[in-house]
């Protein structure tokens, strides 16, 4: 006799909808129920079911970190979303795939959901892996397979639960133990599970729905993991040059970011700056850059103002054609930020870099100081970056487009283009690639209003600081801001 999965322990309702074939229905979901136990309480699917029971289901979410994304029969209901909708579908079974339902130790899924994480696994693999799925056709017919595992559970135990991978995925390679990795809030704990598997590893934790949640957990995503960051050496050395970077406020408000460049300015972004007499470059209200914001006791902060005339300032387009976007400000007094290095002396002179690990430094959320590491989308892998975006978010392309004729959306040869999680208030932090050198300012993002109205981006994008040294130096020269001019030439003659 087949023992059932889950008890009768009865956890939440909701609903979610099913369709076969172009039909819908209706399902009403016990949260501590699996997937299946829900559908099989609905007559139309135990009859498809019946009608195929030769054949191995496939369940593809419309919601979640990766839509379309295939799961298992036995996937949680507390991680299905009120109202998803499941498309059920069927393909030839091989033989590999065992057609009757496993069971568990775990008795109930009531209750849990914050106990549970999720992470997604691309059915094709990497080049070197021609296989990863025990039935071909899966990898036909679904880009990702959504897993999902408790946070106490191995990698390896949760992948074999699961049941759709090759054995050959759990060989060990080389010394990686990939039995000892373990689940710990909501992230893999060891980097290397990737060379060991092989695979592009997405994880998500469900539970995560409102904007800080999503900005706390860095919207962690595998591929966007630089492992040169963890080197315990170049983590001390970001932490000594975080401690030049500021938070912008006007009038006790927080604005954006900014770092401390060389003696005592300030570089940010021109847009944080806002209004200013364009003849006297006069700002139009009090700011104050904010060191040392890190908590939010913020007890160790160190507040220091600013002077009330722009030291330069470029927003557009150049006579040469790139477009900037930046302001230095004057600080009055440095004195309180003695120990902080200008992050001058982090610049080499070069093009701006088309690939490699970076590491942003800011205030996103108009919050504490943070740090996300992340890639440089390639120029010429711009466009497949933004498809994969547009076929994700499919509802919102009327926004996107409606969004990118208003405001014009556009690329420069002088930007650095990736995936971040940084968005409002983060504009004007310093970019450093993989060996801690200053390479831009990061800027913004392809913007618009995704599900909930919460914020989404296409692409996030920072201007080379090479060029904005070369114009700002041409700015004061220009207009006879002798005292910045001689400050900036002896801080470049400095590094040299």
């Amino acid at each position: 006799k087949k023992k059932n999965y889950i008890d009768s322990a009865e956890g939440q309702s909701h609903t979610f909808d099913f369709r076969y074939k172009r039909e819908k229905y209706a399902v009403a979901c016990d949260t501590s129920k699996t997937v299946l136990d829900a559908l099989n309480t609905n007559k139309t699917f135990r009859k498809i079911q019946k009608d195929n029971k030769e054949k191995e289901m496939v369940i593809q979410r419309s919601k979640g970190a990766v839509p379309r994304a295939a799961v298992k029969t036995d996937f949680p209901c507390c991680l299905i979303e009120s109202h998803e909708l499941l498309d059920i579908s069927f393909i030839k079974n091989h033989g590999n795939v065992a057609t009757k339902k496993k069971t568990t130790g775990r008795l109930s899924f009531s209750n849990e959901s914050k106990s549970l994480v999720i992470f997604y696994i691309k059915t094709k693999g990497g080049k070197k892996v021609t296989r990863l799925m025990k039935n071909n056709e899966l990898k036909k017919k679904v880009e990702d397979v959504c897993v999902y595992a408790f946070k106490e559970d191995k990698l390896n135990a949760a992948l074999r639960h699961d049941g759709r991978f090759i054995n050959a995925i759990f060989k060990k390679h080389d010394n990686n133990q990939p039995d000892s990795q373990d689940f710990q809030d909501g992230v893999l704990s060891d980097d290397k599970i990737l060379a060991i598997l092989r695979i592009l590893a997405i994880l998500r934790r469900e539970n995560l729905k409102n904007k800080s949640d999503i900005q706390k957990f860095y919207r962690a995503e595998y591929d966007k993991c630089v492992q040169s960051f963890l080197e315990v050496k170049k983590v001390k050395q970001l932490m000594r040059l975080s401690d030049s970077v500021c938070q912008i406020r006007v009038e006790g408000s927080a604005r954006g970011t900014g770092f401390l460049l060389f003696d005592r300015f300030i570089l940010t972004n021109a847009h944080v700056i806002g209004k200013f007499d364009p003849f006297t470059r006069k700002l139009s209200k009090t700011f104050t850059a904010v060191f040392g914001y890190e908590d939010l006791e913020a007890k160790e902060t160190k507040c220091v103002p600013v002077k009330e005339h722009l030291a330069a300032y470029h927003h557009g387009k150049t006579n040469t054609g790139p477009y900037l976007d930046f302001a230095l400000l004057e600080l009055k007094d440095a004195d309180e930020i003695a120990d902080c290095p200008g992050l001058l002396r982090r610049y080499i002179h070069g093009p701006p870099p088309n690939r490699g690990g970076i590491c942003i430094v800011g205030h996103p959320g108009e919050g504490v100081k943070k740090i996300d590491p992340c890639f440089i989308i390639g120029k010429e892998n711009l466009q497949e970056a933004a498809d994969k975006h547009i076929s994700e978010n499919v509802n919102f392309i009327h926004v996107m487009t409606q969004q990118s004729l208003a405001e014009k959306w556009e690329m420069h040869d002088n930007q650095i283009i990736y995936n971040s999680c940084f968005f409002h208030g983060s504009s004007g932090s310093p970019v450093f690639d993989e060996d801690g050198y200053l390479i831009g300012v990061h800027t913004g993002g392809y913007a618009y209003k995704g599900e909930n109205c919460k914020t989404r981006s296409l692409m996030e994008y920072a201007y080379s600081i090479g060029l904005q040294l070369h114009v700002y130096t041409v700015y004061l020269f220009k207009n006879y801001v002798e005292h910045v001019f001689v400050t900036l030439f002896c801080a470049s003659f400095s590094l040299y």
